[in-house]
Parts: C-alpha cells; sequence; structure tokens
C-alpha cells in the first residue's frame, strides 16, 4: 500500500442517525472501530426509491456522522407489473444496476483499500462483484435475516452464494449463521466469528419482581417472522390465566406480520394486555429496559441481538429462544432462561418460573451484567483489526466514543 491511511467503504442498508435499530447499531460499531485503528472510514448506505425517477448524476447525498464520511445513494427501481413481460425484463434490474454504478462512481473517485459489505443481498452481492472487478478485498459480513431468510429464496439464493465466492473473508455474529452459509458455499476456512459488543450501564435494573401486582413484560425489535411474536402472545394468553401481566412491545410492525399479529390477538384474547408502542430512542433505551419486570425475546432465527445484549446489561431478568448466538451470550439458569424456538408453552412455562421465584429473578440479573462484561467494545475491536490486517497495514490511533 502506497498511501496511509488506509482507506475502508462500507456498504449496508442501514445507519444512524437516521436508523437506529440492531443492523444499525452494529456497522455503526464497526465504523467506530475501524477509525480507531487509523482508517479513513466512508459509509455507502443504499436505498431503493420505487416512487420516483432517479438518475445518477444526482442521487448521491454525502454528509458526516462522528467522524465517518456517509454517501447515502438512492436507487430507482423498475417499474415492474409482469403483465408485459420480456425475456430480458426482472423486477430488481434497474435497482441492481443503480446499486453497482453509483458504488462504482465512489470507487474511481475515492480509490479505496478494502471493501465491507453488511448483508450478503443485494448489498454483499453488488459489493463482492465490484470488489472483484477492481481487484480489492471484500470482507462480507452475515448477520442473520440474510442467511436464514435469503437462502429459503429461489430467486436469491444464486445471489448470496456470489457474494460468499466474492469474499475474500466472512464475518458472522453467529456460529450458526457461518455453518449455515458454510452449507451453501465452502467459506469456513475464510471466516470467523467476531459477537457484537455491549455498554454494561452504571445503573442496573432495581424493579422488585411482585408477581402480585400488574407485571410488565417487554419486548423490542422489528417485528417480523423471525422475531417469533406470535409464540410470545401465545405465551401471554396462557399465563394471563394466573398472573396479572401484560406486554409492553417498543417497534415496528412489519406489514407482512400485521394480519398475523391480529389473527394471534383474536384467538387468544389478549389485545386488552398487548401494548405497542414506537421503537425507543437509541439514547433512552435503557432506561426503558429499567421499567421492565421481565423481557422476553421469543425470536425463532437471531444473529447476536443487540437488544438483548442490551436488556442483559441492564440487568433484566431474560427469557430468550435459543437461536444464533443467544446460547453463547446467556448460561442457562445462571445469567438468563433459554428455551426452543417456536415453542409458546416453553416459554410461558420459563417465564411463570421467574414469577414463582423472584431470588432467582434477582440473581439472574447480576450475573447477566457481570456477563456482559466480557462482550466490550475494545474486544469487539480488537477481533476485527486481527481480521482487518490480513488486508491491509494499519495503525491503531486513539480511541473514539461509541
Amino acid at each position: 500500500m502506497e498511501n496511509y491511511p488506509p482507506k475502508l467503504l462500507i456498504v449496508t442498508p442501514e445507519f444512524p442517525p437516521e436508523q437506529w435499530g440492531g443492523l444499525a447499531q452494529t456497522v455503526f460499531k464497526v465504523a467506530v472501530h475501524s477509525l480507531n485503528m487509523g482508517f479513513e472510514t466512508h459509509v455507502a448506505r443504499l436505498t431503493v426509491e420505487p416512487y420516483k425517477i432517479v438518475l445518477l448524476d444526482e442521487n448521491v447525498k454525502v454528509n458526516v456522522f462522528r467522524g465517518i464520511k456517509i454517501f447515502d445513494v438512492i436507487v430507482g427501481k423498475e417499474k415492474y407489473d409482469g403483465k408485459r413481460q420480456d425475456i430480458w425484463d426482472c423486477p430488481h434490474n434497474l435497482s441492481l444496476q443503480m446499486m453497482f454504478q453509483s458504488l462504482e462512481f465512489l470507487e474511481k473517485k475515492e480509490k479505496y483499500d478494502i471493501y465491507q459489505s453488511f448483508f450478503l443481498y443485494p448489498i454483499g452481492y453488488i459489493t463482492g462483484l465490484l470488489a472483484a472487478k477492481w481487484h480489492k478485498p471484500m470482507i462480507s459480513c452475515i448477520v442473520g435475516n440474510d442467511v436464514n431468510k435469503y437462502f429459503f429464496s429461489p430467486e436469491k439464493v444464486a445471489v448470496c452464494k456470489s457474494a460468499l465466492e466474492n469474499s475474500d473473508f466472512v464475518v458472522g455474529l453467529s456460529q450458526d449463521l457461518i455453518e449455515l452459509a458454510n452449507a451453501l458455499s465452502p467459506i469456513r476456512e475464510k471466516s470467523c466469528l467476531i459477537y457484537n459488543s455491549v455498554e454494561v450501564p452504571v445503573q442496573p435494573w432495581a424493579q422488585k419482581l411482585e408477581p402480585t401486582k400488574h407485571v410488565k413484560i417487554g419486548c423490542a425489535g422489528i417485528f417480523k417472522y423471525a422475531k417469533g411474536l406470535p409464540y410470545l402472545l401465545k405465551a401471554l394468553a396462557i399465563l394471563s390465566k394466573s398472573w396479572n401481566v401484560n406486554l409492553e412491545l417498543r417497534g415496528l410492525l412489519r406489514d407482512s406480520e400485521i394480519e398475523a399479529f391480529n389473527e394471534i390477538l383474536a384467538r387468544t384474547k389478549t389485545i386488552n394486555r398487548v401494548t405497542l408502542l414506537e421503537p425507543v430512542l437509541h439514547e433512552s433505551i435503557f432506561q426503558w429496559l429499567r421499567t421492565l419486570d421481565l423481557f422476553v425475546l421469543p425470536s425463532v432465527t437471531e444473529g447476536c441481538p443487540n437488544i438483548l445484549m442490551e436488556a442483559l446489561a441492564v440487568g433484566v431478568p431474560t427469557v430468550t429462544t435459543d437461536v444464533g448466538a443467544v446460547s453463547d451470550l446467556i448460561e442457562d439458569g445462571v445469567s438468563g432462561l433459554l428455551v426452543p424456538p417456536g415453542n409458546s408453552t416453553a416459554l410461558a412455562e420459563a417465564i411463570e418460573r421467574l414469577l414463582k421465584n423472584s431470588n432467582l429473578a434477582h440473581s439472574l440479573s447480576g450475573s447477566a451484567r457481570e456477563r456482559m462484561r466480557g462482550f466490550s467494545a475494545q474486544k469487539e475491536q480488537d477481533d476485527w483489526e486481527e481480521v482487518y490486517r490480513r488486508f491491509v497495514d494499519i495503525k491503531v490511533s486513539q480511541a473514539t466514543s461509541l
């Protein structure tokens, strides 16, 4: 490498400050780590705008967020109803082509030393093609939904495989994700596991769990199939026969899940026990978690869930399903309770176990906070530094606060 500092382009569909969901948090933390290692770090956030004409000479806006240069890249979408289909037509052709061209324009201008993508489809696919064309190293990050969902889509699985094949290295947020990715394309020898990190706040959870009073169970996230919300609603119905329990949901309900959500509410007759509220602001997440009596995450698939780590860091007694990296985050019966995914009865039984045993709940609280200290930002940065050193010469700079 001739120039220092090395230039890194992180390509992602989400990034703060517009988004603060799990993926956006993960990408932001990695971007901060790369800054601390001496990279000139740029982020390309790709967004599809289906309702207007988008031109390549006006589709990029440049911003700076906490020292990170962000290229907000908007691309168009093909008008495609399937009625007048020609052999060369594809519903996503325009969007993918504009993504590639927009990134190539950045490459020609900035001349990056290394690429990094989050999500295999479409981000990793497009970034991998670009990196291979320009003979630049590319690291792909598999975080959950890309592997657990798109691998089962005949339309998308081939491009996911292409993304893995064009990756010089693959980072997974759980070993489960790496093993499934390896089943599609042999990546085990060029992959590693890096967990998310979490801050352990000074002020811990301090509720008195008293089952005779109103008990507030909390769950947060983007509520889609992967989050397993119907199983929690069924568990709530079981518990409500004996306990005064209510469920507070903080987040967004995917359009595709609204019908199922309403049907399960009606079937379980829990509508008066469930409150769906707007997502919690990132800076207020610990404050909200402290208001809960219990935190429950009923996911059927996961990577390394940030919201779970935040709940454990605060010390909210937690019940969650054993998916993704969860069993690495929690020691069952010591720092939280684990149950099989897709099992409402097991979920209800674990919650009831804590309602009947407040001593266990408070013991889990302290152990969870202590366990999360092992998932520090410094540990995450050290792990990423080891990966980057495979491809570029880096010099670690003074740490920047997350």
